[in-house]
């Protein structure tokens, strides 16, 4: 594991989240996501809450931004656990204490 990911594992044992990781690097925050793809940072009410705004600020999204990689690429992920592209989502989502 890099760094950061041994630090985002440490904040969390800790519980002192939440916690923003920001990288200028796109591969560098894939990356991070998938080294932590099998950590849970919400419970299951959450997840929900989760998929309903992502889901909700998707369907806002003209037919023809729908169709952006980035899109597709979050839309299969749906736990979201690094929300990398979706400003608006990732505001709301920070603002209700669903992003961790």
């Amino acid at each position: 594991d890099s760094n950061v990911v041994k630090i985002i594992r440490t904040i969390k044992e800790r519980d002192m989240l939440p916690c923003i990781i920001f990288s200028f690097s796109r591969k560098e925050c894939e990356a991070y996501a998938l080294s932590l793809k099998d950590m849970d940072f919400n419970d299951d009410e959450e997840k929900k809450l989760v998929r309903e705004i992502y889901n909700s600020a998707i369907d806002l999204l003209s037919d023809e931004d729908k169709k952006l990689p980035q899109i597709g690429q979050r839309h299969r992920r749906p736990s979201l656990r690094l929300a990398a592209h979706l400003k608006e989502t990732v505001e709301i989502l920070f603002g209700e204490g669903l992003l961790k």
